[in-house]
């Protein structure tokens, strides 16, 4: 085999084994069993049985961060005004496709960082990248303010971190149910209606009391 075919056929095998046993539960040895590969030829493309993990994992988490910094980028406050003053839906869109691509695309990598890292260095991922989303939200809410004073912002951590929760609860849900193509569309479609609708009453509630 060639280097990088024999590489992906082990990537695949563990992907399948993890999937089936959870990191905890799978052994090298499995991995070796499930490619047809070597145990000792396999450690020649990976280290151990974490660097394997995290190296499927990979591409799921750099989706991750750059939804994290794009939906908190500060060159986008404008963008997030418009939103909330309700002159704009383009965000409502944009975050529509960007959970279609996730969800689809990443389905076995978001299985395994959810329900099957147990035992891994990405063990408590998701509960870090809350944790650090929460404090992006938190930073990027204080520069509206700083930028416009007319708007209400919510400086109440607890609400930001729930909010990144739900939306790996609302993707579990998702998974889990196994919905055809457009049922994940039009799920998808109502939660982010729901949850920026709730942001751009809270963003106006002065206005409304």
């Amino acid at each position: 085999m060639k280097k990088e075919y024999k590489c992906e056929v082990i990537v695949k095998a563990a992907k399948l084994v993890f999937l089936k046993k959870g990191y905890t539960k799978t052994s090298m040895r499995d991995i070796s069993k499930g490619c047809g590969i070597g145990l000792s030829n396999i450690y020649n493309y990976f280290k151990s049985k974490d660097e394997l993990f995290r190296h499927i994992v990979a591409p799921l988490i750099t989706e991750l961060e750059q939804m994290m910094n794009e939906h908190h980028n500060m060159n986008d406050q404008k963008e997030f005004l418009r939103y909330a003053r309700g002159e704009s839906d383009e965000m409502v869109r944009e975050h529509t496709q960007e959970y279609l691509r996730l969800i689809n695309n990443y389905r076995d990598e978001l299985i395994l960082i959810m329900y099957k890292a147990q035992g891994s260095s990405l063990e408590t991922f998701i509960d870090d990248y809350t944790e650090r989303c929460t404090h992006q939200v938190l930073k990027f809410m204080d520069e509206v303010k700083r930028n416009f004073p007319e708007m209400r912002v919510i400086h109440t951590p607890f609400t930001y971190h729930v909010h990144t929760v739900w939306m790996f609860s609302f993707i579990s849900e998702v998974i889990k149910h196994q919905l055809k193509p457009q049922e994940i569309r039009d799920a998808i479609e109502d939660y982010i209606q729901f949850e920026f609708a709730g942001w751009r009453a809270l963003m106006n509630k002065h206005q409304t009391l």
